[in-house]
């Protein structure tokens, strides 16, 4: 069983993924976790632009292509579909509802919620000003954004490559979990 959390920044992401992680008793594969994997395979330093969400240089990408290189970033999906599969997880963010598009196994969540709510989460969260805290939700999702559609060509949040898109910031943190448990279920 896998299941696959893309969130906006402030959505309660992470703390969905390990309430499902914890009920469900599927290892939880953060970025902490998928850098600690790629050390142990001496790998960290190649995959580094894919777990810091840094596009390669566009020259060198140009270069690559011309070449008949695959997409810069395919080899560091690759390395999370290796290092995840065969797995019970949760995954979170990566990519990985691209990842596992093909594969109907996969349960693809997506979360999202009002700004302002997500700003009071994140302040509350990050013990920061309210300004700071739209500041970080802003550029967080910016870069989440154009980083998915660099990777992937897909649009980030488009509920086309999702099972489930919930709004935290409506329902709650613990009610997201047990909306996917139960959708699950059926």
């Amino acid at each position: 069983m896998i299941i696959t959390i893309a969130r906006q920044c402030g959505s309660g992401g992470h703390e969905v993924a390990q309430i499902l992680a914890d009920k469900l008793g599927l290892e939880l594969f953060d970025k902490n976790r998928l850098l600690e994997e790629a050390r142990k395979l001496g790998k960290e330093d190649e995959f580094s632009d894919f777990f810091n969400e840094r596009p390669i240089n566009s020259l060198l990408y140009g270069i690559a292509m011309s070449f008949g290189n695959e997409k810069p970033m395919s080899k560091a999906l690759d390395f999370i579909k290796e290092v995840t599969k065969d797995k019970n997880a949760v995954i979170i963010g990566r990519c990985a509802n691209i990842i596992y598009k093909d594969n109907p196994e996969v349960m693809k969540v997506f979360l999202h919620g009002n700004e302002a709510w997500r700003v009071d989460y994140v302040a509350e969260r990050d013990s920061v000003s309210r300004r700071e805290a739209l500041k970080n939700i802003k550029e967080v999702d910016e870069k989440r954004a154009s980083f998915h559609k660099y990777c992937t060509d897909a649009v980030w949040g488009d509920a086309r490559d999702y099972n489930l898109s919930i709004d935290t910031a409506t329902i709650g943190i613990e009610k997201a979990a047990e909306i996917i448990l139960s959708y699950m279920d059926n």
